[in-house]
């Protein structure tokens, strides 16, 4: 018998417990991948919601705080601006997916001349949940992701910019009226006048008056009459020695009166004679500067008394805008040509903006012979004045004269009264002065001249979105 021994493959077998357990592994691994082959789709399904979401969020945020902010530049109502700006991001995102949370309201910042937004802005996710991802924010929480509409001007706006202030420092302008004028112009300067000025300027020139303006030490070649005294009757009929107040101004007279001609020959200024060579006001005209701590030291320094000639302040915020006379003031004063008022930037904005700004409190009353003394229809004691008329008429005919030539420059003008009589002469003028009825402002109290003061340096100033 015969006993045959048989073996069966071992490596056969082997290889089939391996198949069985890698079709084991492969089916898991394969439902494995499957299952993240279906977050991620999900989870592209949430992120392409946020995208749009905080497209749609971010472009909202940035058209409310422009619009706000625009509000604000314009009509100077920080409420309203608010208001205005939460109005236009609720109606930009009414198309957005809807959101588990928004908290984004607007507010005024830095000193009234930024609106920017706060708060935050979350989208529920619908798939990434299954991955314990609950919510998206749409907007950093830290707030740096935020527009912030700013009111600036010159080096973020690519324009220059010079402001002339005319002041009124007479005696009706004593007291309170003097101190809320003083911060009402200094919060002007602080607003317009940029700190860094880089290739554009903004400067501001200051033109305080009251019976005549002080030239200080401008140049006295810019005034005729040199004699110390002069010898003219009064308005009482009485021969008078008049002296001569060596840095005060008076009109120009002749042909070239309501012009901005340079100041030399036959057009220069007549110098002021009264009857003691003192000139009123004591704080002399501050040409364009940057330098905010000399224009804010000077607006505190000034003192209140004399009459109102108000043509005389009006002359020379123009004079200190005018490139025609730019031999008479400091390289760095020096007034940019009127050519630029007509050239464009990037934005398509002008170059350059002229602003002048006209203050007062009362009927211009004041005005001056050729001679240099006061005419005798000014407001004083007859023994004060003399027994002639102005060539130019009285101070507010020669006041609406040369506004009338200083907007046809290019000059925009902007009027402000301080507790004016309604339907007065002064109203009149001024509002015949301003370059619109938009450019015209009657301040009753102190609140109100500092928020008129406000508005012209926000309505001046550039709008830009900083961040």
């Amino acid at each position: 018998m015969y006993y045959v021994c048989t073996r069966k493959n071992s490596t056969s077998v082997e290889a089939k417990r391996f198949l069985r357990a890698r079709s084991g592994s492969v089916g898991m691994l394969f439902g494995i991948m499957i299952m993240t082959i279906f977050l991620a789709a999900a989870g592209a399904v949430d992120i392409s919601r946020w995208l749009h979401a905080r497209g749609a969020t971010v472009g909202a945020v940035d058209a409310a705080v422009l619009a706000g902010a625009r509000y604000l530049q314009v009509h100077g109502d920080y409420d309203e601006a608010v208001n205005q700006a939460q109005k236009y991001y609720e109606a930009n995102v009414v198309n957005r997916p809807k959101l588990l949370e928004d908290t984004i309201k607007f507010k005024i910042v830095d000193t009234g001349t930024s609106l920017t937004a706060e708060g935050q802005a979350i989208l529920e996710t619908t798939f990434m949940k299954l991955a314990g991802i609950n919510s998206l924010p749409l907007l950093s929480l830290s707030g740096s992701e935020f527009s912030k509409a700013q009111l600036a001007v010159n080096g973020n706006a690519e324009f220059s910019l010079e402001v002339s202030l005319m002041l009124d420092v007479t005696g009706s302008m004593s007291g309170d009226k003097l101190d809320a004028m003083k911060e009402a112009a200094k919060d002007l300067v602080n607003i317009v006048v940029w700190e860094d000025d880089g290739a554009y300027t903004s400067r501001v020139a200051l033109v305080p008056f009251s019976r005549a303006v002080n030239i200080g030490t401008l140049s006295s070649s810019i005034l005729k009459g040199t004699s110390t005294y002069k010898t003219k009757n009064n308005a009482n009929g009485d021969s008078v020695q008049w002296t001569r107040a060596p840095t005060c101004a008076a009109e120009r007279t002749g042909s070239n009166a309501f012009v901005d001609v340079p100041p030399t020959g036959s057009n220069r200024l007549t110098t002021v004679y009264n009857t003691n060579g003192v000139c009123s006001p004591s704080n002399p005209v501050v040409p364009l500067t940057n330098d905010k701590s000399l224009l804010t030291t000077t607006i505190d320094s000034f003192q209140a008394t004399g009459t109102t000639a108000g043509h005389l302040g009006t002359a020379w915020a123009w004079y200190t805008l005018s490139p025609n006379w730019n031999s008479v003031f400091p390289v760095a004063s020096q007034p940019k040509p009127y050519s630029m008022l007509q050239q464009v930037n990037s934005k398509g904005k002008p170059l350059l903006e002229k602003i002048a700004v006209l203050m007062t409190d009362g009927e211009y009353n004041t005005q001056y012979c050729n001679s240099g003394v006061l005419d005798k229809n000014s407001l004083g004691s007859n023994s004060s004045k003399g027994n002639c008329n102005a060539s130019g008429g009285d101070s507010a005919t020669q006041a609406r004269a040369l506004c009338t030539a200083m907007k046809a420059q290019g000059i925009t003008v902007y009027s402000v009264g301080f507790q004016l009589a309604s339907g007065g002469t002064a109203e009149e003028t001024l509002a015949q002065c301003a370059s619109t009825d938009d450019h015209v402002y009657n301040a009753q109290n102190a609140e109100e001249l500092k928020q008129s003061f406000r508005n012209i340096a926000l309505k001046v100033s550039a709008l830009y979105l900083s961040k």
